[in-house]
């Protein structure tokens, strides 16, 4: 009688099988698990409505089957087992997962309006209004998705919040809660930021701007010497954060991993021609030299405006986590969407900006006020009509650094000098921001029903379109407008007057005419949206006001001139303005278009009234916990601070 045959163990079957065999097996059983999944969305209790498979299962049928699958997977993990190879490792990230679906889901969206439907045959007008418009407020859905998970990728916002001690972890668990139950999502980003700032012993300051703008270079120049790697391509991949110490580099990786590396090595991990789309997954960079003042750390934020998305998408990430932010902008070149979005959003989060000229060294005197004045004139719309910002040129070439040694006396120095006192300030005025949020979102009563949501989306799909049309007109216009001129100057050579007030007063009327019907837009809409109009000229459009103008100095009115030429005269007065005012028209369009867009662009379609003071029992309390922040404990940045000289050090 033979013995019964000894089993084979794992470690023997696995060596009898070759990497194409274990391959075979594996990919079987995924595929065998992707069939299960789909088994399993056909048992759901609540299935799809767009599902195509009709839901006739029984429920102990659905029970059933899901036993079933359970049963089949951990048969399939045991024979992986008993086989010898290794079971299948969770490589995937679920949040990238998401993150990618959503964004396909956005793009998707993004291309089904009555544009791209007219390729498949015409489409009605009220249609195609109601496509667009659908397709538009599921967009908006998919970004309030989307924004949940941009939050922070290592950790739940909640188990962040619930580590701050004192007033201000009070204060943020009770707005955290409040914007779950109430889907206020865009106040998480700047719970998240203040959370982190919370536990703060710096002030830090960011440093914004196009790619190429000299961010990097602008911190080299104000630590006294070349740290951050520079080039005339994009360089910046990653955040860095340079604070005071001794030499020293901190790489921080999304998975966790905390890696020290010689400074020489730094640009293998931060620039882009280093560490390509971030490939090395880091997180953040911290670096640390003697050259930064006491209290004070400088960010370094990848450049916006590149052709890939991912830096401006960082640099974004940024803004709320500043206590001060400086905005390069390039002389000589007009600001771009980023660039007022960046500082829109620092206003936004409640948070100091400062607008630098960088490369200020590449104008003469004249040119650099005149820079500075139109920089001034392009943020009107952004800050409204009482707001000032500070505007300076710098540069860092030797021996032209009077601007940024200025930056440096004027505004990094007496905060590095107070910074203690300063960080307290700056998290309060975060705190009561988003208090303020909190109560702007509450008062708005509960979202939007779908129906309504749909036909302001309508309405505002409607406005866009009409402002489309009418700064086209107006940008070629040129040739019109100056018609209106040439009958204005005879007009007033007929009265015996000059006539450069005449063309001045026309073509000014002209541009009028189309901010008037930009602005009625913007207003019907709002009223549509809310019932109320801007009225309080909380942000007003751009004026049209180019240089060109001043310099019509006389046209004074011809001797003995027939009536029959006399327009003939005038029009000949005129001419040499037209490439002038072709190029201001132009001009004053785009921004024109981009006020009215932007104005559209942050109206939310109107939702139930709530009732009576429905949110104060929420809010209530919250400014007394926020006056109480800093008293009785201390202070961020107190710490070592007192035994150790106030007086700020020479960067330079």
């Amino acid at each position: 009688m033979t013995s019964p045959r000894k089993p084979s163990t794992p470690a023997q079957l696995s060596a009898s099988l070759n990497e194409n065999h274990v391959r075979r097996i594996q990919s079987t059983f995924w595929y065998v698990d992707d069939l299960l999944k789909s088994i399993e969305g056909l048992t759901h209790p609540d299935p799809s409505p767009f599902a195509h498979e009709r839901p006739d299962l029984s429920q102990d049928e659905s029970r059933l089957l899901r036993y079933f699958v359970d049963l089949a997977r951990k048969r399939m993990l045991a024979a992986l087992d008993r086989l010898g190879i290794p079971r299948p490792e969770h490589n995937l990230s679920a949040r990238r997962g998401v993150s990618t679906a959503l964004l396909f889901a956005e793009i998707s969206l993004s291309e089904l309006n009555a544009q791209s439907l007219r390729g498949s045959g015409p489409v009605g007008p009220a249609a195609g209004q109601e496509i667009t418009a659908l397709s538009s407020d599921l967009q908006n859905l998919i970004r309030r998705g989307a924004a949940l998970l941009r939050e922070d990728e290592n950790g739940g916002l909640a188990e962040r919040v619930a580590t701050v001690g004192g007033p201000v972890g009070e204060v943020l668990r009770r707005l955290l809660t409040l914007s779950t139950d109430r889907g206020l999502t865009e106040m998480r980003t700047l719970i998240a930021a203040a959370a982190e700032r919370a536990e703060a012993t710096t002030l830090d300051v960011g440093v914004f701007g196009r790619v190429s703008a000299g961010k990097s270079s602008l911190i080299n120049a104000l630590v006294g010497e070349p740290v951050l790697p520079v080039g005339a391509t994009p360089v910046t991949a990653v955040p860095m954060r340079v604070g005071r110490g001794s030499h020293s580099v901190e790489v921080r990786f999304r998975d966790g991993k905390i890696e020290q590396v010689p400074l020489g090595e730094l640009p293998g991990f931060a620039t882009e021609e280093g560490n390509p789309q971030n490939k090395r997954g880091v997180r953040s960079i911290e670096v640390t030299v003697p050259g930064v003042p006491e209290g004070l750390r400088l960010l370094d934020t990848p450049g916006v405006g590149s052709l890939t998305s991912s830096g401006s998408a960082q640099a974004f990430a940024w803004l709320p986590r500043c206590d001060l932010g400086l905005v390069l902008v390039a002389a000589g070149t007009p600001l771009s969407r980023d660039e007022t979005a960046l500082i829109s959003g620092l206003r936004h989060a409640g948070i100091d900006c400062r607008v630098l000229l960088s490369k200020g060294d590449l104008v003469e005197q004249p040119d650099s006020e005149r820079a500075l004045a139109y920089i001034a004139d392009e943020l009107r719309p952004v800050l409204g009509p009482d707001e000032r910002i500070d505007i300076r040129a710098v540069s860092t070439r030797p021996g032209l650094t009077a601007g940024l040694d200025r930056l440096r006396a004027e505004v990094l120095l007496p905060l590095a000098g107070d910074h203690a006192r300063r960080a307290t300030e700056a998290l309060q005025t975060r705190l009561r921001r988003l208090v303020s949020l909190a109560a702007d979102g509450l008062e708005g009563g509960p979202p939007a029903s779908g129906a309504a949501a749909i036909d302001f989306e309508k309405e505002r799909g409607a406005a866009v379109q009409a402002i489309e049309q009418t700064t086209d007109a107006l940008a070629g216009s040129g040739r019109r407008t100056l018609e209106d001129a040439a009958q204005a100057v005879s007009a007033a050579w007929v009265r015996g007057e000059d006539g450069a007030a005449a063309a001045r007063t026309a073509i000014v009327l002209a541009c009028s005419r189309g901010l008037a019907a930009i602005r009625e837009l913007v207003d019907r809409t709002r009223f549509h949206a809310s019932g109320e109009t801007d009225a309080d000229g909380r942000r007003l459009p751009p004026l049209f006001d180019p240089e060109f103008l001043d310099a019509i100095k006389t046209l004074a009115p011809p001797r003995l001139a027939p009536s029959l030429f006399r327009q003939s005269r005038a029009r000949n007065a005129v001419e040499p303005l037209l490439p002038f005012l072709d190029d201001s028209l132009h001009r004053y369009a785009s921004r024109l278009r981009a006020w009215g867009e932007g104005a559209l662009q942050e109206l939310l379609p109107a939702a139930p009234a709530p009732t009576a003071d429905a949110h104060k029992p929420e809010l209530a309390g919250l400014e007394t916990l926020i006056a109480q922040v800093g008293i009785g404990e201390e202070t961020p940045g107190s710490s070592q601070e007192s035994s150790q000289e106030r007086t700020p050090q020479n960067v330079s």
